[in-house]
């Protein structure tokens, strides 16, 4: 590649670039938790280090007072570039087109030892544009799907990168004015490389912000929400019910003698089992149902647009289908059984007050002989024997 301007310039160039790569992949890897790292990290960080050294490799070729037999620029321009799409690719988990694209990087690659300099310019010009579009497709997919305005970022680098290069042939070869054209496409791969590093750091920060959330709504042994994330997804429906005067139930679903089973087979073995748990007493719930893990074996299901005699049946539900059968763990069979309360009001909800009776009515439940339903109404306490019934 030609001269584009002086030394001084093209050493201060590098001053930025180097300090965008280094500040970006600092805030990463503080923010990111090591047992967890972002998806694509590895090959993100490939791509920003290999780009480091190829603007290294310019600036060191604008000083040379002799050409190089092969224009390593070029060659670190196409290879980042592919380089980039691969990553993109880790970090959206789409992996369509890696072969095909790679092969083009590889003629690429290897062009620069037969075509001349105003080929291998066009040349890497148009493979890098590619790889990059190819790129801002892969994360405008991702975008669209987590919601990440991260992952937009570099679909504009992507359409900065194509616009850039269109300019840049228009120049170099419409027009004849190589220099002009050299300059166009530096610019505009300047401009899409400092938008991916923004990018991607800001795609890192958005999703290190949506696992702390995560983490404070949600329970992470069974994926169903705490009692934080469960009043916050009851706002909306709490409100519905008071003003329309609608009836609330809640049942409290806790695991008998849950204590002997870690004792017996480990906690291990006892992870899974409120897993299975989890999952048995989700399947039976309505898609209207909030259903989240309280403790450590304690289940709260709220119940919106649901009065007394709805929840009880499900309840009884619950019971029979958790202890008709014991549950096949790592091969082992354990005999589970649990204990529910159940209560309703209508109208304004208080959701502390309903769980609070639901959960009175569950112990009711366990002091009468555990595997069965209690509910707590106006009328006296109900008690029903699931294992009896069925």
């Amino acid at each position: 590649m030609e001269q584009i301007f002086p030394e001084n310039w093209a050493v201060l160039h590098l001053g930025l670039i180097f300090a965008v790569t280094l500040a970006q992949m600092l805030v990463v890897y503080v923010l990111s938790d090591s047992s967890n790292p972002p998806a694509g990290l590895g090959l993100f960080t490939v791509y920003f280090m290999a780009a480091l050294l190829g603007w290294i490799a310019f600036t060191l070729q604008q000083g040379a007072s002799t050409p190089l037999a092969v224009d390593v620029p070029a060659v670190a321009a196409i290879l980042n570039s592919y380089i980039l799409f691969i990553a993109a690719g880790q970090r959206a988990a789409i992996h369509a087109g890696r072969v095909l694209l790679g092969l083009a990087c590889l003629l690429g690659c290897l062009s620069a030892f037969f075509l001349g300099t105003g080929q291998l310019f066009v040349t890497q010009v148009l493979l890098a544009t590619v790889f990059f579009v190819a790129a801002g497709v892969v994360s405008a997919v991702r975008c669209v799907q987590e919601k990440n305005v991260g992952d937009l970022i570099i679909a504009v680098a992507a359409v900065i990168m194509f616009i850039g290069t269109s300019l840049s042939m228009y120049q170099f070869i419409g027009l004849d004015n190589r220099l002009l054209g050299q300059v166009i496409a530096f610019g505009a791969h300047s401009w899409a490389y400092v938008l991916v590093a923004v990018g991607f750091l800001a795609s890192v920060l958005i999703e290190y912000q949506q696992h702390l959330s995560h983490l404070a709504t949600e329970d992470p042994l069974t994926r169903l929400l705490n009692r934080r994330g469960l009043e916050d997804a009851m706002r909306v429906s709490m409100a519905h019910a008071s003003r329309h005067d609608l009836p609330t139930a809640a049942i409290v679903i806790d695991v008998d003698h849950f204590k002997q089973v870690n004792d017996s087979f480990g906690h291990d073995t006892g992870d899974q089992v409120i897993r299975r748990v989890a999952a048995m007493i989700e399947r039976m719930c309505r898609a209207s149902d909030v259903l989240a893990r309280t403790g450590g074996e304690e289940f709260l299901v709220i119940l919106t647009d649901t009065d007394q005699v709805a929840a009880r049946s499900l309840a009884e539900r619950i019971c029979h289908a958790i202890g008709e059968r014991p549950l096949l763990v790592d091969q082992q069979r354990i005999p589970v059984t649990v204990s529910l309360g159940v209560a309703a009001t209508v109208g304004e909800v208080d959701l502390d007050a309903l769980t609070q009776e639901a959960d009175q009515a569950m112990y009711l439940a366990k002091r009468s002989g555990r595997n069965r339903v209690a509910s707590v109404e106006s009328a006296p306490v109900h008690l029903s024997n699931s294992a009896a019934e069925a």
